[in-house]
């Protein structure tokens, strides 16, 4: 069964490319672009109560199922960038959170990559849930309110 999903507007996140994050050649490490990625993730969930710490005191868990990324351009050291993120809004009410994100420069707004991740809602102990907590749904529907107000990709 295929499900259709809604692109909403996405949620910009400021980080920096640190000392740490690069390789002998001064260029970001490929593996540190998925911590970019939680950080945004974080930053869009978080202050609608659906940061990891939220959804353990709602008995839930949401363990990674994918990530996919392609790599466009590198990044350097100390280089400001901007990760952008939004929440695709599934067609039906689905225990998973699909994200999909664009890192940009801060300055040229040129992109260093595209990446989705989809993680499933289940309960602590690995048990999987058919419904989505009410409670949850409707934090759900706050980040899509939100992300409706948000500047839309275009391509």
């Amino acid at each position: 069964m295929s499900v259709a999903y809604q692109t909403l507007g996405y949620h910009e996140t400021p980080v920096r490319v640190q000392f740490g994050h690069v390789d002998r050649y001064g260029t970001m490490w490929h593996g540190h672009v998925p911590g970019f990625l939680e950080i945004a993730r974080a930053d869009l969930a978080r202050p609608r109560a659906l940061g990891a710490a939220d959804l353990l005191k709602a008995d839930l868990a949401a363990p990674m199922l994918e990530l996919d990324c392609q790599y466009k351009s590198p990044a350097f050291d100390d280089e400001a960038l901007v990760v952008q993120c939004t929440l695709l809004r599934p067609q039906l009410p689905l225990p998973e959170l699909v994200f999909l994100y664009r890192i940009v420069r801060a300055a040229s707004r040129e992109e260093i990559a595209r990446a989705r991740t989809r993680q499933l809602l289940v309960r602590p102990e690995g048990r999987l849930i058919v419904r989505v907590p009410r409670v949850i749904q409707q934090r759900l529907e706050n980040i899509w309110e939100h992300l409706s107000t948000q500047p839309v990709w275009s391509g």
